[in-house]
C-alpha cells in the first residue's frame, strides 16, 4: 500500500511539475569571442496583430549561426501555397546576393567567405510576397 501511494505521489509531482504558465526563452549556446546582436523590427502595415522579428547571430569560424524569432503566432512553412497571414519563411541575402531561403527559425550559413559582409534577412509570406520586415547586419568572418 505504501509503495503504490509513493508511486502515485511521484506521478502526481511529475505531472504538476510539467505544468508551467510561462515558457522560458531557450538559452543560446555560449561561444567565447562571438558577438551576438539582437535586432528588432515591427511591421506596421498588417491589419492583424503586428509581427515582430528578433534576429540573433553568432560567427564561428566561417559559419554564421542565425536564429529568427518571429512573434506573435508565426509558423514557418515551406509551401508556396496561398498567402496566409502568420505563415511563411525567411530569405537570406549575403552582399545583396540570395544565399538561401529557410522555413525554420534557426539555421547555419556554412563556409561564408572571409571578410566583411552585409547580411540581410527578409520575412516572406507562403506565396513569396514580402511582409515588409527585413533586417540587415554586418558580419566579419
Amino acid at each position: 500500500m505504501k509503495k503504490s501511494l509513493l508511486v502515485m505521489t511521484c506521478l502526481l509531482m511529475l505531472t504538476l511539475g510539467g505544468c508551467k504558465e510561462d515558457q522560458q526563452k531557450p538559452k543560446s549556446e555560449s561561444v567565447s569571442g562571438v558577438e551576438v546582436l539582437e535586432v528588432l523590427a515591427t511591421n506596421s502595415t498588417t491589419n492583424e496583430k503586428d509581427i515582430s522579428m528578433t534576429l540573433h547571430h553568432a560567427v564561428k569560424g566561417q559559419d554564421v549561426y542565425l536564429e529568427c524569432i518571429i512573434t506573435p503566432n508565426f509558423e514557418f512553412k515551406e509551401n508556396r501555397g496561398a498567402k496566409k497571414q502568420g505563415e511563411g519563411q525567411v530569405v537570406v541575402y549575403l552582399d545583396n546576393k540570395k544565399w538561401g531561403s529557410f522555413a525554420k527559425g534557426a539555421f547555419i550559413l556554412k563556409n561564408v567567405p572571409k571578410g566583411k559582409h552585409d547580411l540581410t534577412v527578409k520575412l516572406l509570406h507562403n506565396d513569396w510576397t514580402e511582409y515588409g520586415i527585413e533586417r540587415s547586419i554586418q558580419i566579419e568572418i
